[in-house]
């Protein structure tokens, strides 16, 4: 897909696919922890495919013609950042497990990690988007 003259690929949707790779290794690779593969797809694979989509509408409709940012790229970075704190939030009792010597230290940053760039990307996507949306 070429861009006209005049128009970029936003780099936010960019960066969401590969932390969105980045959010869905954990699972398949690094450290293993003692958890179940229900609770492994449900605290990173979920959040993670819900990344792909919202940064796949988010490059899709950034090169429509006369495309505005307005509220719906706010809405894209408060979903990523809902999908961060879920992610975030899932990891606190890992983060405890490893506080008592439970699961090591490096298996709980390996898994928690990716939820806390989740969270990062979505504030910075909404913080970006924020006066794009009052101007709409």
């Amino acid at each position: 897909m070429a861009t006209t003259p005049g128009t970029r690929t936003p780099l936010l949707p960019l960066v969401g696919l590969a932390v969105a790779v980045w959010a869905v290794l954990p699972p398949y690779s690094g450290p293993e922890i003692n958890t179940g593969t229900r609770v492994e797809i449900v605290d990173h694979v979920v959040p993670a495919v819900l990344l792909v989509a919202v940064s796949l509408w988010a490059l899709f409709a950034s090169r429509r013609p006369g495309f505005k940012p307005g509220s719906g790229m706010l809405a894209a970075g408060l979903g990523v950042a809902l999908a961060g704190m879920w992610m975030t939030a899932t990891h606190v009792p890992l983060v405890a497990q490893a506080n008592r010597d439970e699961v090591s230290n490096a298996a709980a940053a390996y898994h928690t990690a990716p939820g806390l760039a989740v969270l990062a990307l979505g504030a910075v996507w909404a913080i970006r988007y924020w006066s794009a949306a009052d101007a709409a």
